[in-house]
């Protein structure tokens, strides 16, 4: 009777090691598929990770109702990026070392560009809504289904030859990855169609006084004032407005954080900057029902980061049922993609993971944001 006993007591001590094993090397809860999110939901760039995050609800909604991963529920763990290159790559660290994610969803350049490598050398599928150019040529697994940035600055270079005639633009920019390629890249350009920046300043991602910086350039006399810097814009624009800054000030997405008109108030009346072009209510059946979701659940219409990171979270559920995690298999899915009918719009992968989107001109009149030129 001990022997038979004991020998019970050793097979259940077996199968509790063979479960806890199986259980460590990242077996997922029956019924439930995991991927991942990177987003900045504290720091400079916290406004972006709001809108992303309620994006990736709206998915996992959307996809789980409709029968989820091959049946099994998918469930997106999301961790905070802090907007910190280096507390992005510990959050993507996590969760490929820990959650065992196959695919992370992520935003802003410099922390996509920080998490390449760590996905990469994984084999993790990395989907950002980062803008600079160049992103998806970095890594073999990297995808992304926002506007390119250079898009929007070429257009402000367009508009700013002809529907604003200005020739004397300045710069203020932050300075990380984006900021910096955009000094670069509207100076080289905008000079070569022949207009020129009078002054090109940058500052740090915390800064909250940039008062030195904006004397210098209302001493340059620019008829412009391109402004690339998150929330700071708010900020940027209300004290060149206290120094008698009299110029047209541009920018790009990021003047729609709620946090830049809140800051600026009045000096923020008409501004004009760029953007992914998206209406939240007009085009598609699917269009319509994201924003009236949308709506429904926060009091506000949709805007272009929250679109395009639902449609990111569900090419990434859709490649997952298609291709069961396997990396290769889902990138060479994701490729063949074409005229996705995404809520963001119509979406059709290039053969470096990138897609072109059009841009349209906005601007900001008696508190509102509108198109320009009605």
């Amino acid at each position: 009777m001990k022997c038979n006993s004991g020998r019970v007591l050793g097979l259940t001590v077996l199968a509790l090691a063979i479960a806890c094993v199986f259980f460590q090397l990242g077996c997922p809860k029956s019924g439930e598929v995991k991927i991942g999110a990177v987003l900045p939901m504290t720091g400079s760039a916290a406004g972006y990770g709001k809108w992303m995050q309620r994006g990736i609800d709206l998915a996992v909604e959307d996809v789980n109702k409709a029968g989820g991963i091959n049946g099994k529920k998918l469930k997106v763990i999301t961790e905070d990026s802090k907007s910190d290159n280096t507390a992005g790559v510990n959050a993507a660290t996590k969760l490929i070392d820990v959650d065992k994610v196959p695919a992370i969803v992520t935003g802003l350049t410099g922390v996509t560009q920080a998490i390449i490598p760590v996905t990469d050398k994984s084999k993790v599928i990395l989907f950002t809504a980062a803008t600079a150019p160049g992103l998806t040529e970095q890594g073999k697994y990297v995808f992304r289904n926002a506007t390119n940035m250079q898009n929007e600055v070429d257009r402000m270079i367009g508009a700013c030859k002809a529907e604003l005639g200005l020739k004397r633009v300045a710069l203020i920019y932050i300075n990380n990855a984006v900021g910096v390629w955009f000094g670069g890249y509207f100076k080289k350009s905008f000079e070569a169609v022949g207009g020129k920046v009078t002054e090109s300043e940058s500052f740090q991602p915390d800064a909250s006084d940039f008062r030195a910086q904006l004397q210098k350039i209302k001493t340059s006399n620019p008829d412009g004032l391109y402004i690339q810097g998150y929330k700071q814009n708010g900020l940027i624009m209300k004290q060149a407005w206290e120094l008698g800054l009299k110029c047209k000030f541009l920018g790009a997405t990021d003047m729609e954080l709620p946090e830049v008109l809140q800051t600026a108030g009045p000096a923020a009346e008409g501004v004009v900057y760029t953007k992914a072009a998206f209406d939240p209510n007009q085009g598609t059946v699917d269009i319509a029902s994201f924003t009236a979701k949308y709506k429904q659940l926060y009091g506000e219409d949709p805007e272009v980061f929250g679109a395009t990171v639902y449609d990111a979270t569900r090419i990434i559920a859709s490649a997952m049922t298609k291709a069961k995690a396997n990396p290769d298999k889902m990138k060479e899915y994701i490729l063949s993609i074409k005229n996705y009918p995404g809520v963001s719009g119509q979406t059709t992968f290039m053969p470096n993971g990138d897609v072109l989107k059009p841009v349209e001109m906005k601007q900001i009149r008696s508190g509102s944001y509108v198109e320009f030129g009605k």
